[in-house]
């Protein structure tokens, strides 16, 4: 995979994705998904200084005090506008809040997850393609169709049959959208306010291209095999 030739920048969005070198399907494993989610809570603030393995051993009064530190959204790397974890890969929406913050989430997350799945799989060496990919997104134009790509993800590729099961997905944040009450994990002022705060407006927006994206998605197929 070639190198990564772009500048994150205070403010500014990004699309990330990655997938395993070997293609394994690692996020088959629901419990390895879960932890990956679970990763992604714990390591966009700059208080989570323990290592997380470290942290799930605190005992529970005092790993109730440093949860109070670590959701202060002031202490945050990044904000993630929306996810996809598919079984070889992910695709993340983030924007940076300040300098090196998605270098260094990026960097816990990926290190943390490679850990603990070495250790339990008796695994060596990375899982995932260094560097991992970026695309700058500039324009809310752009932001609301790369939230679509990322959520139709799994039905574009054919993983799931009925377009209406991405709506109740733990894997994908699609269906923390379906109401306006804050989530602890993703945020979603932002995306809903390109939809006027309209759920049913940002859900149809998502279904309208569903078929289109899946036939894009064949078709890119098929070319491997020409």
């Amino acid at each position: 995979m070639p190198g990564r030739d772009i500048k994150f920048v205070n403010g500014g969005i990004y699309h990330i994705f990655n997938k395993t070198i070997d293609k394994s399907r690692i996020f088959d494993d629901e419990s390895l998904t879960y932890l990956f989610l679970d990763l992604l809570k714990y390591y966009r603030s700059s208080k989570s200084v323990i290592r997380y393995s470290n942290y799930k051993k605190m005992p529970s009064d005092l790993k109730e005090f440093y949860n109070q530190q670590i959701i202060i959204r002031k202490y945050f790397f990044i904000d993630l506008y929306c996810f996809n974890i598919m079984p070889t890969h992910f695709h993340l929406l983030i924007k940076q809040n300040n300098e090196g913050g998605i270098s260094h989430f990026m960097s816990d997350l990926i290190n943390s997850f490679t850990r603990f799945y070495n250790i339990k799989f008796d695994h060596h060496g990375s899982l995932f393609f260094k560097p991992f990919r970026a695309v700058h997104v500039r324009t809310e134009e752009q932001c609301k169709h790369v939230t679509r790509y990322i959520h139709l993800n799994r039905y574009s590729s054919g993983l799931v049959k009925i377009i209406g099961d991405i709506f109740i997905r733990p894997d994908s944040s699609l269906p923390r959208y379906s109401s306006i009450d804050k989530d602890d994990l993703i945020e979603k002022k932002f995306m809903l306010s390109l939809f006027g705060n309209d759920i049913l407006r940002y859900k149809k927006f998502i279904l309208d291209q569903a078929d289109y994206q899946r036939s894009l998605e064949r078709l890119k197929y098929i070319k491997k095999w020409l």
